[in-house]
């Protein structure tokens, strides 16, 4: 039997330095790796995780700087340094993109405050705040003439408009024909680019709310007929 006592120490030789080296070498390598930056395919900065709210924002941005018309799975792709499939993942083709940008740009109407006074006054604010949030961004509003817009901003929209008129009397048979004929004055003030060139922002604004003094004259008094 070895005597007990305490035993001599091993001298450390390599395979003692590497293991104790190891630990340190690792720590090491994780802080060089956690400083380093990812990066894009293009050298740039790495684009945010994928959505449909990052898609339709980065679409949004295309349309505004060249056109609706240059608005296109593969051009957005580029726009967010990723390729044109994976934006399927979040929408069906490029005409459920433009519904989404349509309502994204809806989205500061569907939450505005009104203007105080009576249901005309309004409702004329709410379709003020429809004409500008639907200009611009390339065109987008021609979104609004080949669908009807049913995103969840649209709709509150929609809804609000509805409220307005009938609390200014106007019968449920009528409603549908208003809302149709709002929704065209607003799209076809939107996409008018004839005042920009013609009047000041002040005369456009006047002109503007006159029209809808028009319309909704019109419309309550054939709904009284």
């Amino acid at each position: 039997m070895r005597p007990e006592g305490p035993q001599a120490s091993r001298p450390e030789g390599p395979r003692a330095s590497r293991s104790a080296g190891g630990p340190a070498r690792a720590a090491s390598r994780a802080g060089r790796a956690s400083e380093r930056q990812p990066v894009s395919r293009r050298g740039g900065p790495v684009r945010p995780e994928l959505s449909r709210a990052a898609i339709a924002e980065a679409a949004l941005a295309v349309a505004e700087r060249q056109g609706l018309d240059a608005v296109s799975m593969r051009r957005v792709a580029e726009e967010l340094d990723t390729s044109a499939s994976a934006l399927y993942v979040y929408f069906r083709n490029r005409e459920d993109l433009l519904e989404e940008m349509f309502d994204r740009a809806m989205a500061g109407v569907a939450a505005a405050k009104l203007p105080a006074g009576d249901w005309r006054d309004r409702l004329t604010g709410l379709l003020l705040a429809s004409v500008r949030a639907a200009s611009g961004h390339g065109g987008l509003a021609r979104v609004a003439l080949t669908t009807v817009p049913d995103g969840p901003n649209a709709r509150v929209v929609t809804d609000r408009v509805r409220g307005l008129l009938r609390e200014g009397g106007l019968r449920e048979a009528t409603l549908p024909a208003a809302l149709d004929l709002l929704g065209l004055f607003v799209t076809g003030a939107a996409l008018d680019r004839v005042p920009e060139r013609s009047v000041s922002p002040e005369q456009h604004q006047q002109q503007l709310r006159w029209q809808i003094d028009v319309i909704l004259t019109g419309l309550t008094a054939v709904d009284g007929r």
